[in-house]
């Protein structure tokens, strides 16, 4: 663990120590890299046989889990989880704003990309559990695949079926060492 607070210490200092005017360039990476990731995923997802039954299974929910507290716990996880990441930029934003700027604009629209961003993610992740479905002739619902797993088995097993998938490997847990 001090290895890894050391790592990300060293990073975050290279990444500012010319000043904030400097800071601004490392966000043009770290804030596009993700995105890009997500829709080359996305592109080769869609294209996966068994993608349209994991997209179909996002999009068009069982309504009789409604009742199921476990689902409601796990939507109000997300939303949390979710909502949280983007609780830093509007506390920036509020800090650094000139007087007279309304930020109004931008309590909205930072929640609205970070939900567009979920919707990306989620669209990636069940086109591949599609795929992976119809391989293994196993229903999506019957998957038990939730929490860390998402990100350290099921993206890294989408970036595998990129071609030159070690260099995908390599930006992917680049993008999650910046994300952090």
């Amino acid at each position: 663990i001090v290895l890894s607070s050391l790592v990300a210490y060293v990073l975050v200092y290279f990444s500012i120590w010319k000043g904030v005017e400097s800071s601004g360039k490392v966000v043009y990476v770290t804030a596009l890299l993700p995105y890009l990731l997500l829709v080359i995923m996305l592109l080769r997802g869609v294209t996966l046989e068994g993608a349209s039954s994991g997209l179909y299974y996002l999009f068009f929910p069982d309504w009789s889990k409604l009742g199921n507290a476990k689902v409601w716990r796990d939507g109000v996880n997300q939303v949390i989880f979710s909502s949280g990441i983007a609780f830093g930029p509007l506390v920036h934003y509020s800090s650094c704003r000139k007087p007279d700027e309304k930020i109004l604009k931008s309590s909205i629209c930072l929640p609205l990309i970070n939900s567009m961003t979920s919707l990306l993610a989620a669209m990636v992740l069940f086109s591949f559990l599609g795929h992976v479905s119809f391989t293994l002739q196993i229903p999506i619902d019957e998957m038990q695949i939730q929490g860390v797993e998402l990100a350290f088995v099921v993206y890294p097993a989408m970036l595998s079926l990129l071609p030159g998938s070690n260099i995908w490997a390599v930006l992917f847990f680049l993008m999650l060492i910046m994300i952090g």
